[in-house]
């Protein structure tokens, strides 16, 4: 895992940043993304101080483009997380500590509440602890849910796994080890019954041929449909 550092700007305010080491790279250089994170891209053999020495140079630059961003993406916080799959609408409340206390909290005060605790207006280091608290929600109830579609289909998987990519829903490895990603907690129970069904097909067919998605077919008549669904709801997760 990399470790946050802290970028003064020059306005005085804090913004963190990340240390990545490149093989390919073959210059310092930073990367500033839509959401408002920054990075440096450290090729190979080139120490950690210089990175830190040169961020620091670029600081105006830095809070010039941040300050440049739209503003809806720049302070997209999400004031509510609907897990419709489980039927539960989560409010978060967003509490800021002084600068000086770096650390980044979430702590469940309700059956409907979360309080984020945040020293900077960073997404970056927020987003992946809600994401964390996804995926122990997620370990409660994926396991048993996708068992039950496996039992009923006739299925036999060997482990599962609960992660937060970025890019895939669900995958299904050579020895039937199968990977969920905890965001599908967002999705109604017909989508994510879906991609269960996708990847306990993958079990028997490795492939998509045609007689894999006649296996899925067969599981869920429906699943044009709910696959059209997924990646239209996809589009509006900014997790």
């Amino acid at each position: 895992m990399s470790e946050t550092h802290w970028l003064q700007l020059p306005d005085q305010q804090r913004h963190p940043y990340k240390l990545v080491k490149s093989k390919r790279a073959k210059y310092v250089r930073i990367k500033v993304s839509t959401s408002g994170e920054v990075s440096v891209v450290l090729p190979q053999g080139i120490a950690a101080k210089h990175a830190h020495g040169f961020i620091q140079k670029k600081s105006e630059w830095i809070a010039k483009t941040i300050k440049a961003m739209p503003e809806e993406e720049n302070n997209s916080f999400p004031e509510t997380l609907d897990l419709k799959l489980l039927d539960e609408l989560w409010s978060i409340n967003y509490k800021h500590t002084p600068p000086l206390l770096h650390d980044i909290k979430l702590k469940q005060i309700s059956s409907n509440t979360l309080d984020i605790r945040v020293a900077t207006d960073g997404w970056a280091d927020i987003k992946k602890l809600l994401n964390k608290w996804l995926r122990l929600k997620a370990k409660k109830v994926f396991p048993e849910m996708l068992e039950s579609l496996a039992e009923e289909h006739g299925f036999h998987f060997n482990k599962i796994s609960i992660r937060s990519q970025k890019t895939r829903w669900g995958s299904c490895a050579s020895n039937k080890n199968i990977s969920l990603n905890s965001k599908l907690l967002l999705m109604p129970e017909n989508v994510v019954k879906y991609v269960m069904i996708h990847e306990l097909c993958h079990t028997i067919e490795m492939n998509h041929s045609t007689k894999f998605w006649d296996l899925v077919e067969d599981c869920d008549p429906q699943y044009r449909d709910n696959r059209k669904q997924l990646k239209m709801l996809g589009k509006l997760i900014s997790l």
